[in-house]
């Protein structure tokens, strides 16, 4: 529920965004908020069919508690990723986010996670700056090193 409202506090704060810079940020918090909803019915569906197939109430409880504990991960990492976009652009922010909420929800595989996350930040790049020419975010840090 924390990530859903996050997610939408976010959306609302990438409308301030220039027209074409809001696209992606926008379309990734509308996505989090379908997963995440998605994600809460299956959480609920699931408590359902374990509490009537008899299942043992503290091992559900500790299910349910790492469930829990991986959702507040990631709002912080929605936080963390906001902070990223500020400082170090969408492109670098993105490549970042991406290898901790990967690492966060259980991929440990880093050459793999790693190369996902390159292959992802460089597809968003391409299409919003190469191909639809759009302005991106590209962080207090890059904006100073100029001038």
């Amino acid at each position: 529920m924390g990530l859903m409202l996050l997610s939408i506090f976010l959306f609302i704060l990438a409308l301030d965004y220039p027209d074409m810079a809001r696209t992606f940020p926008s379309l990734v918090m509308m996505m989090i908020v379908v997963v995440t909803i998605m994600d809460m019915v299956s959480i609920v569906r699931a408590g359902r069919k374990k509490k009537s197939s008899g299942e043992k109430s503290e091992q559900r409880e500790g299910a349910i508690q790492g469930q829990q504990l991986k959702a507040l991960y990631m709002v912080v990492l929605m936080f963390i990723f906001y902070l990223f976009m500020v400082f170090f652009g969408l492109a670098l922010g993105t490549l970042l986010f991406l290898l901790l909420s990967g690492w966060t929800l259980g991929y440990r595989k880093l050459k793999y996670l790693m190369l996902s996350s390159l292959i992802i930040t460089a597809f968003v790049y391409i299409i919003f700056r190469v191909i639809l020419n759009s302005f991106l975010p590209e962080g207090l840090i890059f904006a100073v090193m100029r001038g």
